[in-house]
């Protein structure tokens, strides 16, 4: 079990790059000031468990949800398109 790392604000202030890699990689950062817990930098997400900027293929696979169709066609046929102006 890792233990918390504790710093105070103008430690953290000058080390927040840092810090956010650190948490970005599971570390959980206590800040204090004058050695008062006020804030805690926590990791959004597991690395190894989401990818920053990649849509999860099959999210909703159990919700129900269904695509019919070929999606690289229109729609709706050419002659409808006047309808929706």
């Amino acid at each position: 079990m890792s233990t918390m790392r504790t710093l105070n604000v103008a430690e953290a202030k000058t080390h927040f790059s840092s810090l956010v890699d650190e948490a970005e990689e599971g570390s959980t950062i206590l800040i204090c000031r004058r050695n008062i817990p006020v804030a805690q930098l926590t990791p959004h997400y597991k690395k190894d468990s989401a990818k920053r900027h990649q849509t999860k293929i099959g999210w909703a696979k159990s919700s129900g949800i269904s695509i019919h169709g070929n999606l690289t066609e229109p729609a709706l046929p050419e002659s409808a398109w006047d309808m929706l102006r």
